[in-house]
């Protein structure tokens, strides 16, 4: 933790930052070991606090030794212990706040207000030793559930039924909580890239498209993988296979020094020379750690360069409404040379 304060020191120094605001619960987690939606964080060229009130303290003092604690409440605020402070220039993190927290910061404190965007973000998008251990253990949680989803999924049980079964065995397994809401879509509802569980029953000759993660140690996993249930078309079969080579090219292709909007462009094009261009609407990949959708951004407006220790997914899809859609999605940590694909699970064409 100390390693990474000093990091975002030199980033601060550098941005001509002395006093940072950090509001965002990941950042504070990253930097602290600590989350709460209830702190703030305040780093300085040779002091760092955490402010809470009485309900943190105690475990914030557990959590985050090498911080001072500041307890805070209606009669002390974050803005009393700022002002005492006295300092002129204090950055923030923008995209974070509220239009009317930072109007209620700007006009409490008496200094200018500068942007700390994107400084804690940079350090974290490499991740270390320790951070890689904890995703791979997401990870490997989120292939197990696939595996036992697999023998659970039947016609007739609702798409409901299938989320909250993954979310059961997620939490059950060990899992702290879910990485988001967990998709399970089915026949034409494939086709929503984002779609959320329905009281729709799985019928035979369906496409299913799971997609779903978990939370351990405090970072997250990511996977996705489209099945049949029953049978498969003709034109099914096409577009799966189409999106599989997309997604295995692009895995193929990545490696440090490769930039995000290449790696997209290398699974845009497979797909767009098939014929399904105007199907693939998002992004190829994101990164993925404290959030489930962090820097680096794999996507044709990526100006992102890819290096050692980001970790990525990799996540073409084809959507056709009112027909089906298919997604792939693999997690993988970027090295030197290639990438470490850390997700286990079958992605050839599954018909159960």
């Amino acid at each position: 933790m100390l390693s990474r304060v000093e990091k975002l020191r030199l980033k601060m120094a550098e941005k001509g930052i002395p006093v940072l605001l950090v509001t965002k619960i990941e950042n504070q987690r990253y930097l602290s070991g600590f989350r709460s939606e209830d702190c703030y964080m305040i780093i300085t060229k040779d002091q760092r606090y955490l402010l809470t009130d009485f309900r943190n303290l105690e475990e914030v003092k557990y959590h985050a030794p090498d911080f001072q604690t500041v307890e805070i409440s209606y009669q002390y605020t974050v803005y009393d212990f700022l002002n005492e402070m006295q300092f002129s220039l204090l950055g923030v993190e923008e995209r974070v706040l509220t239009v009317a927290s930072y109007n209620e910061l700007k006009n409490s404190v008496g200094c200018e207000l500068i942007s700390g965007d994107d400084l804690i973000e940079e350090i974290r998008m490499i991740k270390d030793e320790n951070e890689l251990t904890a995703i791979k253990r997401a990870q490997e949680l989120t292939d197990s559930c696939f595996t036992y989803i697999l023998d659970y999924i039947k016609p007739g049980l609702t798409e409901n039924q299938v989320a909250l079964e993954i979310e059961l065995f997620l939490k059950k397994q060990g899992a702290t909580r879910l990485s988001f809401d967990t998709i399970c879509v089915s026949g034409i509802r494939t086709a929503l890239p984002h779609g959320t569980p329905s009281d729709k029953a799985l019928e035979k000759g369906d496409l299913i498209t799971l997609d779903f993660g978990c939370v351990v140690d405090g970072y997250c996993s990511d996977m996705t993988r489209t099945i049949a249930l029953g049978s498969v078309t003709r034109e099914q079969k096409d577009i799966y296979h189409t999106v599989l080579a997309a997604q295995k090219a692009a895995c193929d292709f990545i490696e440090a020094g490769k930039s995000g909007f290449d790696v997209d462009k290398i699974a845009r094009d497979i797909i767009t020379d098939a014929g399904h261009g105007s199907a693939f609407g998002h992004g190829t990949g994101h990164g993925v750690g404290l959030e489930i959708h962090e820097s680096p951004r794999l996507s044709s407006k990526s100006t992102d360069i890819l290096r050692a220790g980001m970790v990525v997914t990799v996540e073409p899809g084809i959507y056709y409404p009112d027909k089906f859609g298919v997604r792939i999605e693999d997690l993988a940590f970027v090295t030197s040379s290639t990438i470490m694909n850390i997700t286990q699970s079958n992605k050839e064409l599954i018909v159960i």
